[in-house]
């Protein structure tokens, strides 16, 4: 048993009838790498369209070129800087580049055993909580993402809509962080003896010394030094972060037999190959061998459902780009995917999914009949049809609402519906990611749903969706998909 995994079993069995408060520090703890670096990016980029931000623009470059120490005694001046610089500009604006910080950086560097995490303590009954050096802008967007409603950081004066330049004290960095963790603690009715906090940051010793649980994550050579000398837990994450040798050489050898395999089609075609042959060999080549070099384990769950009735409708939740080349090892020939239209036009995957036949679909389009015409033709020709009823994916992989048009399919041209559960196909690429990283994808397939059984067809979806939430929302323990590096 992993450090990890053992420190999700002492949150599980503590004392639930404590109040108890977990603190978990946001840089290079929820999140790899430091938040101001993304808001940083978006900060220069956006400073030279719009006046007001050409100096807060330059502060953060010189931050982004390591010209100012961010962390140590220089932390309050960097802060001081930042506020100055910052004088001014709309609240608004720096809100709005806050979003889409983490939406183009932020967002897929959320370590996913952090995410475990928060929800261990969540089903706990434990009060949620960061308390973190970093301003509201950066940190507001992971709270909201991970469901973490209190935030303490820190505050930059606002008058008007407008920064005044100046920074609301006491900053919520060493002993100010301790200060704004009491007032929480006593808000939830804690003691802090009874709390926890995860940090990296031997600037977060003030806090970590009065919690009864401090935990070091993935701590710095400091931190880590007291957290040995004090007998405390450390956790070493490894599902975001730099990438490995590994990592990277998997990735692009998972690049290149996608190339490889689309080229293989066009060949065959050429050569006069039954289409319906060339698509089959494409997707076992995808699911087989691209599956291989990207390092990925199956552990599949109802595996008998997979084969069982044919033509079907197969449905999965939408998690990762790698989801079709799951899917393909998953089901191996005789189907045919729908897709947004727009990876179609995906200078990697679009030329390999044209060739399987894929059924594009415009989702603005309101007018869907030439699709559903399609689809019935496939499933009249003996092919199964592969869809994502979500439409979409979240960042964290929960499920978003059903679409009805699986259903529709499945009762109308008679065939079985047939639900297959994706665990964590997002830990070997994140929404937003590019570099596969080795996983065991755990796979669940429902038993199939006959036509006949679907007489309501918005109820059946609800009814599933439902099943879906519920079985991808078991305790944390028992959905540990990763491997870490993890010692007590």
């Amino acid at each position: 048993m992993t450090a990890l995994e053992h420190h999700l079993q002492h949150i599980e069995y503590g004392n639930e009838a404590t109040p108890s408060v977990a603190f978990f520090d946001l840089d290079r703890t929820l999140i790899a790498g430091y938040s101001i670096l993304a808001m940083a990016r978006e900060t220069a980029q956006q400073g030279v369209r719009r006046g007001k931000l050409q100096q807060s623009a330059k502060v953060m470059r010189d931050i982004l070129k390591h010209k100012i120490d961010s962390s140590g005694s220089s932390y309050h001046r960097v802060v001081r800087r930042t506020s100055k610089a910052l004088t001014g500009v709309s609240e608004a604006m720096l809100s709005e580049l806050g979003e889409q910080a983490y939406r183009k950086h932020i967002a897929k560097t959320l370590y996913r055993e952090a995410i475990t995490l928060v929800k261990a303590h969540r089903a706990a009954g434990h009060k949620l909580v960061i308390v973190t050096a970093a301003s509201r802008y950066q940190v507001e967007p992971v709270a909201r993402a991970l469901g973490i409603e209190e935030i303490c950081c820190t505050r930059l004066e606002v008058v008007d809509g407008r920064f005044t330049g100046q920074v609301i004290a006491p900053l919520c960095y060493g002993e100010g962080k301790l200060l704004a963790a009491r007032r929480s603690a006593r808000q939830h009715s804690a003691r802090l003896q009874h709390c926890w906090f995860y940090s990296d940051s031997s600037d977060d010793l003030p806090l970590l010394r009065k919690v009864g649980h401090p935990v070091a994550v993935n701590p710095s050579d400091k931190l880590g030094a007291h957290a040995r000398a004090a007998n405390w837990p450390q956790l070493f994450f490894s599902s975001r972060g730099m990438p490995s040798l590994e990592t990277i050489a998997r990735t692009t050898l998972t690049a290149q037999t996608v190339i490889a395999t689309t080229a293989i089609g066009m060949l065959s075609k050429r050569l006069g190959r039954d289409n319906y042959r060339n698509a089959n060999q494409l997707t076992r080549l995808l699911g087989d061998v691209g599956s291989a070099f990207a390092g990925l384990d199956f552990e599949i769950e109802g595996a008998e459902n997979l084969h069982r009735d044919r033509p079907a409708v197969f449905v999965f939740n939408h998690q990762s780009l790698l989801d079709s080349m799951v899917l393909s090892h998953l089901l191996r020939e005789d189907v045919v995917a729908l897709c947004k239209e727009e990876m179609a036009d995906n200078p990697v995957v679009g030329p390999l999914l044209r060739q399987v036949d894929t059924i594009f679909v415009k989702r603005d389009e309101r007018d869907q009949r030439q699709v559903l015409q399609r689809a019935m033709q496939v499933l009249a020709s003996g092919r199964s049809l592969a869809i994502a009823p979500e439409g979409t994916r979240s960042t964290l992989g929960d499920i978003q609402p059903f679409k009805h048009g699986a259903f529709f399919l499945a009762r109308k041209a008679g065939v079985p519906l047939v639900p297959i559960v994706l665990h964590n196909v997002k830990d070997a690429l994140p929404k937003g990611g590019w570099l596969i990283r080795p996983a065991t994808i755990r796979v669940t397939v429902l038993p199939p749903i006959p036509a006949q059984s679907i007489r309501s067809v918005r109820q059946s979806c609800s009814e599933l969706e439902e099943r879906y939430i519920k079985l991808l929302g078991k305790s944390p323990l028992a959905a540990l998909p990763f491997e870490t590096n993890a010692v007590a």
